[in-house]
């Protein structure tokens, strides 16, 4: 019987990406964390879009539990994360298997979570008074994860926000990307959130922002959401594309990174800290960070911490829980690439070197029937336990393994062959976009 998605050999390029050799530890890494935290946590509400009203150039509704202007953006002035710990932070998402953190310095309701000359809009304007982006990279350098800032271009609280010809909005955005690419060392990642809805990519001038970015920090990676959601500019796509509360298509030809939460919410928000979010359940984490490597991208799963400055145990917990089962089978997801099975419903594969990983999350009672291969197999190996059979002819490879070691999450198997795994990803057939 033919699993459904793990017959067919993956298409395209399986050089592509990796030619970049910005891109190398990246894609090596494969996991990721994503914080998106501010002053909205004293209120449980979704970070900026709970801002009733007032979104200019934006086109959204509000969502529920909105907070009316006015006390939203008094909320820094009552802001006080006492309990915040950035090493505390940095070792949860080492403990948890992820190789990079990245962090909103700002998000679209305009409050500077790091240190800036140019507002008084801040986290150093509060109580509190600590540069927390700048805490956290230090701790991120010291657990040795490569550090990411997000940035968005909108600003729904500052005046000059898309005023006129955006002269003034555009000289402040601009001055605090300088200070964020000059004042905190390397940084590895700048992940934009794009300029809204209003006018053109040339009204926001995105090429010279992309410009400075670059020649701030060299050898930096960049997201895809520099432009306006209006247009499409080739040289503004940046490195990589990232599809959003939902899992990537199977893509070799372009980086990518599915960025979602830890938490569901009824609105289907959840990226800060929400009085109504709920974990998601620990298969679902695992399988989404397997279906992405397969697919060949990257995970970046995100944490809302609460208004003291503390992660919430449950989601914490959680991370935790994922962390254990990559340091078990981590060889099948750091450092690979996706295919050369090209993933489905069912689990996908990875390779590296001359090692195939199969990840079968569901099994047909006949056992696993796979597409040919150019390779002989070496071996097999259960990663997860117990002892597979296979056979191996020039139509196909017949594989099985007793029930009673099918693991329910996940099944984790090696396929060692007398040659390169990369040999098996055909090169002249591209695959579409998504």
């Amino acid at each position: 019987m033919i699993l459904s998605g793990l017959l067919a050999l993956a298409m395209g390029s399986s050089h592509l990406v990796n030619d970049d050799h910005r891109m190398q530890w990246w894609t090596d890494a494969r996991f990721g964390m994503f914080i998106h935290w501010d002053m909205s946590s004293l209120a449980g509400t979704e970070i900026s879009w709970s801002r009733k009203g007032s979104k200019p150039l934006d086109i959204f509704g509000d969502p529920a539990g909105v907070v009316e202007d006015p006390a939203y953006d008094h909320l820094y002035q009552r802001f006080n994360p006492s309990q915040f710990d950035a090493e505390s932070w940095a070792k949860l998402a080492q403990d948890s298997g992820m190789k990079y953190v990245v962090f909103t310095a700002k998000h679209h309701g305009g409050f500077a979570m790091f240190d800036t000359a140019l507002s008084n809009y801040g986290i150093t304007h509060t109580a509190f008074k600590r540069d927390v982006l700048g805490e956290l990279i230090g701790a991120c350098r010291r657990h040795h994860l490569k550090v990411g800032i997000y940035y968005s271009q909108r600003d729904w609280h500052h005046p000059d926000y898309g005023v006129k010809d955006n002269a003034k909005y555009h000289a402040y955005l601009t001055g605090q990307l300088t200070e964020l690419l000059t004042h905190y060392g390397k940084i590895d990642v700048m992940w934009f959130d794009s300029f809204g809805h209003g006018n053109s990519i040339n009204y926001w001038k995105a090429d010279q922002v992309l410009d400075l970015v670059k020649r701030l920090q060299p050898g930096i990676i960049v997201n895809n959401r520099t432009g306006s959601f209006a247009e499409s500019v080739a040289a503004l796509e940046g490195d990589f594309d990232t599809p959003e509360q939902r899992l990537g298509s199977f893509q070799n030809n372009r980086a990518w990174e599915s960025c979602m939460t830890v938490v569901t919410v009824p609105d289907g928000g959840g990226w800060s800290y929400r009085s109504d979010g709920k974990v998601k359940p620990y298969e679902e984490c695992v399988k989404a960070l397997v279906s992405c490597a397969t697919g060949d991208g990257n995970l970046l799963l995100d944490v809302g911490p609460d208004s003291t400055g503390i992660i919430p145990n449950d989601q914490a917990m959680r991370l935790r829980e994922v962390g254990k089962w990559i340091a078990k089978y981590g060889k099948s997801i750091y450092k690979t690439r996706g295919g050369p099975y090209r993933n489905g419903s069912n689990g996908g594969s990875t390779y590296r070197d001359r090692s195939i990983f199969l990840h079968v999350f569901s099994w047909p009672k006949s056992g696993l029937r796979l597409a040919a291969l150019k390779s002989k197999i070496q071996s097999v190996k259960v990663l997860t336990g117990g002892r597979a059979t296979w056979h191996q002819t020039p139509d196909g490879i017949d594989l099985s393994l007793s029930e009673a070691y099918r693991d329910k999450l996940d099944t984790v198997i090696e396929i060692k062959l007398d040659d390169l795994a990369a040999s098996e990803m055909p090169d002249h057939v591209p695959l579409p976009t998504f």
